[in-house]
């Protein structure tokens, strides 16, 4: 038995395929198998219809449809047409013919094995070509493939200039690989052909000729009188007899055609050309349908321009120069575009199957909770329990038939999408401008169709995986029966609020958090779950230029969104939690150009005090208290206006104690040190007479190790940010010291953290890290999660870094003694401060910027106002 590709085989007859046609959903079947379903399906429609009306049941008429009295199936009563056209007894019949769905000639309907006509039969040598034809898709005497008296294209009716006609009677029928409906008529001429797919088909059956060397007809010859085929020529894929191959040989025109002698092996290589040649004109016999008709869309040849069908159409145009690669652009277009939302598609997917296994897990953890609470009231609270458990089992069954029925609706759309993606993409591989021109945009359509389709759907799961169980066991008695209920904690967009944590400047980074609350205005009880927020900022003048947000869930029921408004004026923000506005939402918001203006310098310093060997320095954002470590292994607490209040601490390793206090930082009443040669953390409380609140971290290379802690910050979610300058790595802790996560060369091969010089945090909770490599300063930036986003070559001795609300970056350089500036794209906008000595650490409060450095012998805390001129940080 033949072997044949895969590729070229139908799915309905399992042959290669015969005048291959594409349905609306991009499936491709042999014209001959789609008429069969189309017949099949009509046949079994009027044994319904009749089984009905035998019943009594009269079904309502429809148009198109039978009633009682038809004289065939599809016609109305006593109605002698039906749908057929002009001339026609029977619905659905051409002129002249006896019986719907025959063509002229036809004394049988439908496709069956031998009959003269009916479109396709079995046996023909080529696609759709009947006995005796010598085109495919002839009907007996016609002179092109598909073309009834007086047309110009395939499949058109007497003098029409289109394919088929209005009035033709079409038929539902579900495409056999995935049910998508279309509507086809009885001859199915209105279906692209998929011309490249039928190529395919037919090098796969003469591979097969070519190697058996059979008594093979000679495909060129009208009777075959001339004996079998000696040859086959690739070019024109043809068996070829003795005087045909001569004949070839001798023809001026065909002798550089390649001719393969018989029972060769020969490869499909060899078999297919570079470019299939342009399809002949239906209406113009040998000439080549090289033009495009605009007004009538549709290929048209040279000759075809002179008749009055298009003399006066002067936009047709050549097709490989204009509509075929238009159209082209327009498939790779929606390619790009189908692929990102299908690999959202199949996000979603992996999405709900976490979901699912979070489902169960939850069951697990509720069921448990449940059982070990009726332990201790087992005797008077069983039934209660058992209603207790039906109502979870009702809830997880409706959750995960929820969730399993959204799973296999994006598995669809996926599958889909994938095909139409393999589909276009291999038109746009193999195809022929001819080809993509005949499909009628027809990928192009199905990419867009595929795309709004997912992107009408909210990509998340429509169910959560949280389920909290209530049991309190110590007052239960007198409500013994009503004890105990299942809670699903579900976020309520109309109860969930948003904080704004920086200005709203064009072109910078706007950050804000969404809190998410239950019906009742509650903040979770524990954790968090997956929920879809999002944010988009939509200029009222011209939302062409809306910013589209960011979110990071922090599974606490908050939510860090970031985005860029890209131009200023009055805007409206709107936020979504799973497709639902949050409280109050959309919210009018103002969007400024930037007062920041550190191009002039920030003039003199407003404060200008000596204090004893600066390391680093924070501010105390409630009493406006500063704080200096100090190389004299202490802390040194000065007031606003430079007056030293206290000290805290003195040299040693014990609590309160320091050796080389290098790093600070400054969150609430709690002072976090970086205990740099004590290899240590320690937090201080400052709310009343500086208590030692915990120690945490020790000398070694494990998490929560150090080796010489050199810099700190915490962020926004009460984290520690930690320099772990001697194991060359930032390690990431919660507020009580527990490790998170570390940041090392893990992140990124050619990371190299060794020598950290300063840490600062933007107003993403992004982490920038400065250090000192090779008479050069180098600074790197990774997410709040710690991976690696970008490096860049900064200032050549970097000794601290600080960050302003509106994201400029402020470098302090022991080379050039300055304090340079580099914006939010990491452009140099020049020195704010100059004359700096040995600068040791900055830090930003409301309007102000402090400084501690040392010049020559003596050390200075320096403070400059953001506020005078044109330099201004928001408070």
């Amino acid at each position: 038995m033949e072997e044949y590709p895969k590729a070229v085989l139908c799915q309905l007859c399992s042959q290669p395929y015969t005048d291959p046609r594409i349905l609306p959903c991009l499936h491709s079947f042999c014209l001959q198998c789609l008429l069969r379903e189309v017949e099949r399906r009509s046949v079994n429609s009027f044994k319904m219809e009749q089984s009905q009306q035998n019943s009594g049941v009269v079904k309502p008429s429809q148009p198109g449809g039978s009633k009682e009295g038809s004289q065939d199936g599809g016609l109305e009563e006593g109605s002698q047409d039906g749908g057929s056209e002009e001339g026609s007894q029977d619905g659905g019949s051409e002129e002249g013919s006896q019986d719907g769905g025959l063509e002229e000639g036809s004394q049988d309907g439908g496709l069956e094995e031998g009959s003269q006509d009916g479109g396709l039969e079995e046996g023909s040598q080529d696609g759709g070509l009947e006995e005796g034809s010598q085109d495919g898709g002839l009907e007996e005497g016609s002179q092109d493939g598909g073309l009834e008296e007086g047309s110009q294209d395939g499949g058109l009716e007497e003098g029409s200039q289109d394919g088929g006609s209005e009035e033709e009677v079409k038929q539902d029928l579900k495409c056999p690989a995935c049910e998508f409906h279309v509507s086809i008529s009885k001859r199915g001429v209105e279906l692209p052909q998929h011309l490249h797919l039928g190529f395919e088909a037919k090098v796969s059956q003469y591979q097969f000729k070519i190697a058996r060397a059979n008594e093979v007809p000679c495909d060129a010859c009208f009777d075959g009188s001339s004996g079998p085929s000696v040859g086959f020529c690739c070019q024109c894929l043809q068996g070829l007899c003795q005087p045909c191959s001569e004949y070839h040989k001798r023809n001026r025109s065909l002798r550089c055609h390649t001719v393969i002698t018989l029972g060769t092996e020969v490869t499909r290589e060899q078999l297919i050309p570079d470019k299939l040649p342009a399809p002949s004109c239906s209406f113009h016999g040998n000439e080549k349908l090289n033009l495009y008709c605009a007004t009538c869309e549709c290929l048209i040849c040279h000759e075809c321009t002179t008749t009055d069908a298009h003399k006066d159409h002067t936009e047709s145009i050549e097709i490989p120069h204009i509509e075929a690669n238009s159209e082209r652009d327009r498939i790779e277009k929606w390619i790009t575009r189908v692929q990102e939302k299908n690999q959202e598609l199949n996000t979603a997917v992996d999405v709900n199957k976490q979901v699912l296994q979070q489902v169960e897990a939850s069951k697990e953890k509720a069921a448990e909770a449940i059982r070990q609470a009726f332990e201790k009231l087992h005797s008077i609270l069983e039934e209660r329990e058992k209603q207790l458990q039906s109502e979870l089992h009702d809830l997880i069954l409706c959750k995960t038939t929820s969730l399993g029925l959204q799973k296999e609706m994006f598995e669809k759309m996926s599958q889909d999408a994938s095909h139409y993606l393999e589909f276009a993409s291999k038109l746009l591989q193999n195809g022929s401008d001819h080809e993509v021109i005949a499909m009628k945009r027809l990928p192009s359509t199905q990419l867009e169709a595929i795309f709004n389709k997912a992107n009408s759907e909210h990509l998340v799961p429509c169910e959560h995986s949280d389920i909290t169980v209530s049991m309190e066991t110590d007052s239960v008695v007198d409500e013994v029966f009503n004890f105990g209920k299942i809670i699903e904690f579900r976020p309520s967009p109309e109860e969930s609020i948003w904080e704004p944590m920086s200005p709203a400047i064009v072109n910078t980074v706007y950050t804000l958090k969404v809190k998410a609350r239950d019906s009742n205005g509650r903040k979770y009880p524990h954790g968090g779950v997956k929920i879809d927020v999002r944010a988009e900022l939509r200029p009222i003048a011209n939302d062409q230029l809306t910013s589209h947000g960011r979110s990071e869930n922090h599974w606490d029921g908050t939510y860090t969104i970031t985005l860029t408004p890209q131009t200023t004026g009055p805007h409206q923000l709107h936020i979504t939690m799973d497709g639902q506005h949050i409280k109050n939402s959309p919210y009018d918001l103002q969007v400024r150009k930037s007062k920041l203006d550190y191009s002039a310098g920030l003039g003199n310093p407003q404060l200008h005090v000596s204090i004893t060997s600066p390391l680093c320095i924070a501010i105390h954002k409630k009493s406006g208290d500063i704080f200096v470590g100090s190389e004299a292994n202490c802390i040194d607490v000065y007031s606003k206006d430079g007056a030293q209040k206290t000290t805290i601490g003195s040299a040693g390793n014990s609590l309160c104690q320091f050796n080389r206090p290098c790093g600070l930082d400054i969150k609430g009443d709690e002072l976090y040190v970086a205990d740099s040669n004590n290899h240590r953390i320690q937090k201080l409380d400052l709310s009343g007479s500086f208590i030692h609140v915990c120690t945490f971290g020790r000398l070694g290379k494990g998490e929560g190790e150090f080796n010489h802690p050199s810099a700190i910050v915490v962020d926004f979610n009460d984290r520690l940010i930690v320099a772990d300058q001697g194991n060359s790595r930032i390690q990431i802790l919660t507020s009580k010291g527990s490790f998170l996560v570390s940041i090392d060369q893990s992140k990124s091969p050619s990371l190299d953290l060794s020598n950290i010089r300063g840490i600062a945090l933007d107003v993403q909770g992004n982490i920038h890290v400065v250090k000192r490599y090779n008479n050069s300063g180098w600074i790197s930036v990774f997410t709040p999660r710690g991976d690696f986003i970008s490096k860049r070559q900064t200032v050549v001795k970097p000794t601290a870094i600080g960050i302003d609300v509106e994201g400029y970056e402020l470098v302090c350089d022991e080379e050039t003694r300055s304090l340079h500036v580099y914006d939010v794209t990491g452009h140099k906008c020049g020195a704010a401060v100059t004359h700096l000595q040995n600068p040791k650490g900055i830090v930003f409060d409301k309007g102000d910027l402090y400084i501690v450095q040392r010049q020559y012998s003596t050390t200075y805390l320096q403070r400059y106002s953001l506020q005078h001129s044109n330099t201004y940080v928001a408070k």
